[in-house]
């Protein structure tokens, strides 16, 4: 996997580190940092800017450590709320483009909230140069990266890796207020193959309404 190829945005990659370091702890995030071989990271995390410095090998060493070190669950409910995290932080840009309170946009039915929020996100530069795709089947939505800085660079993985991107398009769908209708599940993760595949899928798929 080649080094220097794909970069994540600093301030994206910033944010979603403050998460984890919250949530590891004073003497957690350290290790994790020196066990995945981020040492630079020990020094200097990435600085709060839109330039496009963090190499995706180094994200995806992140998560996997996370996993590894923490296990499974544990892993994915720290990587989840980094994800969740992230997305917070860019709903002062979404609104720009979004307006989610108009009364005009409530209007409109679960699905079509979806896809406008899942629309913009494909289109975002300001993650980094992740190449994202939607498709769509009905009120159903697939959401790909190619590659994915979560998990790029591992292979062979136990477990899927990228929960990040999960709580981040679960945030995304909330946001929308489509969280009761909908639930965002990885259907494809690069990091369990082996071969050179560093694409992932999510599925966000419409919730069966529960009736008592």
């Amino acid at each position: 996997m080649q080094v220097g190829k794909y970069f994540l945005s600093n301030r994206r990659a910033r944010i979603y580190l403050d998460a984890i370091a919250e949530t590891s702890g004073q003497y957690g995030f350290p290790t994790v940092l020196t066990l995945a071989g981020l040492h630079a990271w020990l020094e200097a995390l990435p600085p709060y800017n839109d330039t496009h410095e963090v190499d995706f090998l180094d994200f995806g060493a992140l998560n996997a450590m996370l996993v590894k070190m923490y296990g499974p669950r544990a892993g994915r409910a720290m990587t989840q709320w980094a994800g969740r995290v992230s997305f917070m932080a860019l709903t002062p840009y979404m609104d720009d483009l979004l307006n989610v309170q108009a009364a005009s946009f409530q209007a409109q039915s679960p699905a079509e909230r979806v896809r406008a929020v899942l629309e913009i996100v494909v289109d975002s530069r300001r993650l980094g140069n992740m190449e994202a795709s939607l498709q769509t089947s009905g009120d159903q939505f697939m959401y790909m990266l190619d590659p994915c800085p979560f998990c790029f660079g591992q292979h062979n993985a136990a477990h899927a890796l990228c929960y990040g991107a999960v709580g981040f398009l679960q945030q995304a769908v909330e946001w929308v207020g489509a969280g009761d209708h909908y639930m965002v599940e990885e259907a494809s993760c690069a990091a369990t193959k082996s071969l050179q595949d560093s694409g992932c899928a999510f599925v966000i798929l419409k919730m069966e309404p529960y009736n008592d």
